[in-house]
């Protein structure tokens, strides 16, 4: 029977929570066995995914004044508070482990999680690309990260219990994954969580100890509780630093100052936030931002292919087309068609917010968007 190393930890601070994930996938690279790490945050944490705009995710007043840490996950996904009410789980393995797609692999390490949460009679699967659900309603957020080397890092945040009001504080929902009116109620009828569907508190260990045990009779593994030692403390603690408490990769994705004009679209692929800053009638740049997975290289394509470009519509949806057929976007998502929706809005805010007249040009709005 295989061993895999298995941690346990409480009270974790944002960026050393997260720099211990990357540190135990890092070391699967180097030869190590797999990791399970069922940890919990300190309260309160808030994450935001790998390719979100920090400044529109979260209230970062009301982090200070709450006293709420922040950083940016390596996986990606949506912007998540945790707290010792939520379970962290990560899986570090040094390969696949002989999945197909990514898809597969969500399936294949996040079934764990649903059979122990089975054991206590709540019947939860799978909804959309990355959550996991109960009647609709989301228990648990997914997200995979792969290095250089092939290594993985699985995450899930498990809502075993939630303050909603808090989370209203702190992150800032766009109406487009609520509804009309954000609010507790319209909240609650999107999140569900254990002691909730329980219908009595659950202390997060004990959701904890059911994952341990179905993680270890799925995989057929043997789980040797191995704490960090003290020189992984300190590696983990200088990737903390260096990165996680970092403003260069907290406040990355961030659009510039001159970045005027912004748009905003629900795709099955997450919620896409667009950027765009003009110069006179030329594109300047542009930033695709959101709580997209795995498409980093196709929209860091379409930002370069359009910097420096032509204010034209027809232009646009080429380069987007062209960069849609160069990647494989089999489980993107997203249609071109809505990226493109996304990006020319973004350009309609920037040419109103500099005052230019575009009408009677070929740079004239064709479309109402």
């Amino acid at each position: 029977m295989k061993t895999w190393r298995y941690i346990e930890s409480d009270g974790t601070g944002a960026g050393y929570g997260l720099a211990t994930d990357e540190f135990l996938m890092d070391a699967c690279s180097d030869g190590d066995k797999a990791t399970l790490h069922l940890y919990t945050y300190r309260s309160h944490c808030a994450l935001v995914g790998r390719f979100q705009n920090i400044h529109a995710e979260l209230d970062l007043d009301a982090c200070r004044r709450e006293n709420i840490a922040y950083s940016r996950r390596l996986t990606g996904g949506g912007a998540i508070l945790m707290g010792e009410n939520q379970l962290g789980v990560c899986l570090a393995i040094p390969d696949a482990l002989g999945a197909a797609t990514t898809r597969d692999l969500y399936h294949l390490l996040s079934a764990p999680i649903l059979h122990a949460l089975r054991q206590t009679g709540i019947q939860a699967g799978f909804r959309g690309k990355n959550d996991l659900e109960v009647g609709g309603r989301k228990i648990a957020g997914l997200g995979i990260h792969v290095n250089p080397h092939g290594a993985a890092q699985f995450h899930a945040s498990l809502l075993v219990d939630l303050d909603i009001p808090l989370m209203l504080r702190v992150l800032n929902i766009p109406l487009q994954k609520i509804g009309d009116k954000v609010n507790i109620q319209k909240v609650e009828q999107r999140i569900a969580t254990v002691s909730g569907l329980l219908h009595r508190p659950v202390a997060t260990d004990e959701v904890r100890q059911l994952i341990k045990s179905a993680y270890a009779a799925h995989f057929g593994v043997q789980l040797a509780c191995q704490p960090l030692a003290p020189a992984e403390h300190q590696a983990i603690r200088q990737l903390a630093e260096e990165k996680y408490e970092h403003a260069d990769w907290v406040f990355q994705r961030s659009p510039q100052p001159d970045m005027t004009g912004m748009g905003l679209k629900k795709t099955a692929a997450g919620l896409l936030r667009t950027y765009v800053a003009l110069k006179g009638e030329t594109i300047k740049s542009v930033l695709i931002t959101g709580d997209f997975l795995g498409l980093e290289p196709l929209f860091q394509h379409i930002e370069a292919q359009l910097k420096w470009s032509p204010l034209d519509q027809q232009h646009i949806e080429k380069v987007v087309e062209l960069a849609f057929e160069k990647h494989n976007t089999a489980e993107a998502g997203i249609e071109p068609a809505e990226l493109c929706q996304a990006i020319w809005r973004a350009a309609l805010g920037a040419m109103k917010e500099v005052q230019h007249t575009y009408r009677g040009s070929c740079y004239y709005p064709k479309i109402s968007l």
